[in-house]
């Protein structure tokens, strides 16, 4: 079973800025950076980098061996 975490938020307009409080403070999940993702989705990922970087790591040898 996944737990979900709460935080306390404040909506903008219930918040009095002279005071520093909220009027009508609430707890929702927290915010994520980025969207949960599945495994297979991971794996497209990862993969995708991985050749990037191995591309790379080809054209800095072939530059290396011709002497550019």
């Amino acid at each position: 079973m996944e737990e979900t975490v709460l935080v306390l938020h404040c909506k903008a307009s219930d918040f009095d800025a002279a005071t520093g409080q909220c009027a009508s403070p609430f707890y929702g999940p927290a915010p994520m950076l980025l969207p949960p993702i599945d495994v297979t989705e991971g794996l497209l990922i990862s993969c995708s980098i991985a050749s990037m970087w191995g591309i790379g790591f080809m054209i800095r040898q072939a530059r290396r061996v011709t002497g550019g």
